[in-house]
């Protein structure tokens, strides 16, 4: 199996993901939403961990993980807060402009170079990715650009879209240093450390509780699943390809949204949007080939 059937793998278990993770935090906020589904996560993950063989645990490696679990934690809670306060609408397409911010980052971290095809194919995937959540409804693609200038949750998302493009630069030297799947699983390992203690604090406090009635438990070790996919694939691609490719084929998870708005939530305008979702394949097509 090859990066890219990753990468795709990867996409649709985030939506999934995402997907999930809104409807549970109707009830929940992002502190308790996060740690659950971590939690559940490194259930999941941690049989594949000790049964891998792992390089030693070096100096580097603990410098790297003190800078890239600060960054992790704060752009997960960002990104949980966002999708619960704002529309998809409004903050989803913002995370488009990962790909591009990546080619910078991880050109200066990593010294990883782009083909001009390659470009191409990131600048059509970031459009595409646009396109699929403009309000072309009501003829105003930059609905989603102004909204971060006046709401607070695309201003979120915008700098979780700034953060990802470092974080997952850093995630491959990482990977570089401790291999693909043992330092997936102990990045989620710090991020739930980092999330249970404020979550525990936050309930203490009682400024929050867990609300977990009908099929709330089933969405949370069902989204805890999904995320563990989601994190093995992520990291197995992008110690695959140049981390630019991996994220921009990542971002189809738009995609995959936009398909399951339409099949489970009876979405509507769908034309425009698989209009930008076929200028996102064009994209991967040239990032591919």
């Amino acid at each position: 199996m090859n990066w890219f059937t990753i990468a795709l793998a990867c996409a649709f278990l985030t939506a999934c993901c995402d997907s999930i993770s809104k409807r549970i935090m109707q009830e929940n906020d992002e502190w308790i939403t996060g740690t659950v589904i971590l939690a559940i996560s490194l259930l999941v993950l941690s049989p594949v961990f000790f049964s891998l063989d792992r390089k030693p645990f070096t100096t580097d490696l603990a410098i790297l993980l003190a800078v890239a679990l600060p960054l992790e934690v704060f752009a997960y809670y960002l990104f949980l807060s966002s999708i619960r306060m704002a529309a998809l609408s409004l903050t989803v397409p913002l995370l488009a402009f990962t790909p591009v911010l990546t080619v910078v980052s991880s050109w200066a971290i990593l010294g990883e170079g782009i083909s001009w095809t390659g470009g191409l194919g990131i600048s059509l995937v970031t459009m595409g990715a646009y396109v699929l959540n403009g309000d072309l409804a009501n003829r105003n693609l930059l609905a989603p650009i102004t909204a971060i200038f006046s709401h607070p949750g695309s201003r979120r998302m915008f700098l979780v879209a700034v953060i990802w493009s470092v974080t997952s630069t850093l995630g491959k030297k990482g990977v570089i240093l401790y291999d693909a799947i043992p330092f997936g699983v102990v990045l989620v390992f710090g991020d739930l450390v980092i999330f249970s203690l404020v979550a525990l604090l936050r309930v203490r406090m009682g400024w929050t509780e867990c609300h977990a009635r009908k099929n709330m438990p089933g969405l949370f070790v069902l989204a805890g699943i999904l995320m563990a996919g989601a994190e093995v694939t992520h990291f197995v691609a992008v110690s695959l390809a140049p981390v630019a490719y991996m994220i921009s084929v990542k971002r189809l998870s738009l995609v995959f949204g936009v398909i399951m708005g339409w099949l489970f939530f009876r979405e509507r305008n769908i034309g425009y949007r698989l209009m930008g979702a076929s200028i996102m394949v064009c994209g991967v097509f040239f990032i591919y080939y």
